[in-house]
């Protein structure tokens, strides 16, 4: 019988009033439903979920970690300054990660699935709406802020369904399904390319809403689970977190990792063309940088072959940090393309490795009870930084 099964044995209950009879008393509808529960988990539809999980990873994480191609275009198009344009991804990206918490109270008040259908609708309609516009500050409304928001409501369920979903292996699928985040940072970049020099960026929008429908497809695929129904009758808010000094304190890392982050992968390929890189070049940088990013990711799953070294995932994920912020450091030593490659692998390697643990760290410190609440409180933490990234590069003469 597979490990994560349960078997139970009806109980047998004697009756008194017939000598030598007992009465055979079967399971609940509860009961079975919870038996149930426990058998389909590491399998079954648990694989279906992944398998959407990670599509949709791919698709809104792909798409905004690959601003960087829309910066170039639109910096030139409407003649604006760097700090405007990089606040139209930096408010997509910042309401992607800092909408935890409201995705957390949508999936806590009516589950993961109509969160994830929602948020695909309002990401499409984000991305509609960017057509029309005339200047970058409608763009920081319609791209930012509309399909941020929407882009929100999918993320942080997402990897709630995969952890509901999987007990045995949760750290390796969990790994698996942000896998995605990587393959999409991969294949976006030159996607972009393709529809900008074919449709032009307002009909590149368009195509992406198109794209961005996907995510309603992967909604309904979230078919709730036992555990995920659970989640409907938690409360809201989890006002015991907030008074944990260790939530805070990882929230504090959250922020100002993020303050840098984001902004360097906005803006690495326009750094490029400033140091004589040649434009197609600088943009198939940022694929090269997602095939380094896509392979680190899984690595992070690898903890779970590890059960004697209880704080691997914690291990991973500071030299994983330690070793990205060195990295972005020496991007100034050198301008040779190829220096910049070298260090574009490493650098983006350990950050899939560290977004591939980030929400293993999360379940190790907080308890997998707590996840949702957890999880999205830190995906509100880097929003923060995201946002508050731009003005401070601005200040820093970006």
């Amino acid at each position: 019988m597979p490990e994560n099964t349960v078997q139970y044995m009806p109980e047998c209950k004697r009756d008194e009033s017939i000598p030598g009879i007992c009465k055979l008393h079967l399971p609940s509808a509860r009961q079975s439903e919870n038996i149930y529960s426990l058998y389909r988990q590491d399998g079954g539809w648990a694989w279906a979920v992944l398998l959407s999980s990670m599509i949709s990873h791919i698709i809104l994480m792909g798409i905004t970690f690959s601003f960087g191609v829309y910066f170039i275009v639109l910096k030139e198009y409407f003649n604006a300054t760097a700090m405007q344009t990089l606040w139209i991804g930096c408010i997509n990206t910042g309401l992607v990660l800092g909408g935890g918490p409201i995705a957390a109270i949508t999936l806590n008040k009516f589950g993961c699935r109509p969160s994830i259908i929602v948020g695909g609708l309002l990401a499409a309609l984000g991305f509609l709406l960017s057509y029309f516009v005339t200047n970058t500050y409608q763009l920081m409304l319609t791209y930012g802020l509309v399909t941020g928001l929407g882009f929100g409501l999918v993320y942080t369920p997402c990897v709630v369904m995969v952890s509901n979903y999987f007990n045995k292996w949760r750290y390796l699928a969990t790994a698996i399904a942000c896998t995605g985040e990587g393959l999409g940072f991969v294949i976006f970049p030159i996607i972009f390319n393709l529809e900008i020099e074919h449709y032009g960026w307002r009909g590149s929008m368009i195509v992406n809403a198109g794209i961005v429908l996907n995510l309603v497809v992967c909604g309904f695929v979230m078919k709730p689970c036992q555990t995920d129904r659970a989640i409907v009758k938690m409360d809201l808010i989890d006002a015991s977190l907030l008074k944990d000094f260790w939530m805070f304190l990882f929230a504090f890392s959250m922020i100002f990792w993020n303050i840098g982050t984001i902004v360097f992968h906005f803006i690495v390929s326009d750094y490029l063309i400033e140091n004589n890189i040649e434009t197609g070049k600088a943009i198939y940088f940022l694929t090269i940088m997602g095939v380094a990013n896509m392979i680190g990711h899984p690595f992070a799953g690898l903890t779970v072959l590890l059960p004697s070294l209880p704080h691997a995932n914690k291990w991973i994920y500071v030299t994983s940090v330690l070793i990205y912020g060195t990295g972005t450091l020496l991007f100034v030593l050198d301008t040779t393309y190829e220096w910049y490659i070298f260090l574009g692998i490493v650098v983006d390697f350990f950050w899939g490795l560290q977004l591939g643990c980030m929400a293993n760290v999360i379940i190790d410190l907080f308890g997998m009870e707590k996840f949702n609440h957890s999880y999205g409180y830190q995906m509100f933490s880097q929003g923060i930084g995201n946002i508050i990234g731009p003005p401070i590069a601005g200040m820093l003469n970006l």
